[in-house]
C-alpha cells in the first residue's frame, strides 16, 4: 500500500476539486475491500455488503452514516433485509476524488472490526 488512506482526513468538498485519473483510480482500488467496485462510468464506489437479517443491516448504514459525518462527505446508502449498498462520490465534481476513497477505506476497517 502506497499510503494508508484510512488514516487521512476528507478535505471540503469544492468545485475545482480534480476528478481523480484511470491509473489513480485503480491504483486506490488496490487499497481497498475486494467487494468495492466501480459503477456509472467510473464516476462512483459501490459496495454491497450481505449480512445476517435486517437488524444488522441497519447497523452498517448507521456506520456508514456515522462515517459520512464524521469526514463531512456523505454517502448513497440502501438497505433491507440482509443487505447494505453504500456508494461514494463527489457530487460536486460529478466523479471520484480521494475523499471517496478514503471513506471507503475507513468503512472497510470499520466493518473489519465488527
Amino acid at each position: 500500500m502506497s499510503d494508508d488512506l484510512s488514516g487521512k482526513t476528507c478535505i471540503a468538498c469544492h468545485g475545482g476539486m480534480p476528478v481523480l485519473s484511470e491509473a489513480e483510480v485503480a491504483d486506490k482500488m488496490g487499497q481497498l475491500h475486494e467487494g468495492w467496485k466501480l459503477a456509472k462510468e467510473g464516476r462512483w464506489l459501490v459496495r454491497r455488503v450481505t449480512v445476517k437479517g435486517f437488524n444488522a443491516a441497519h447497523h452498517c448504514a448507521n456506520v456508514a452514516a456515522w462515517l459520512g459525518e464524521q469526514e463531512g462527505h456523505h454517502p448513497d446508502i440502501r438497505f433491507g433485509w440482509g443487505y447494505c449498498e453504500v456508494e461514494f462520490t463527489t457530487h460536486v465534481v460529478h466523479g471520484l476524488t480521494e475523499n471517496d476513497f478514503i471513506c471507503a477505506a475507513k468503512f472497510d476497517r470499520i466493518l473489519a472490526l465488527g
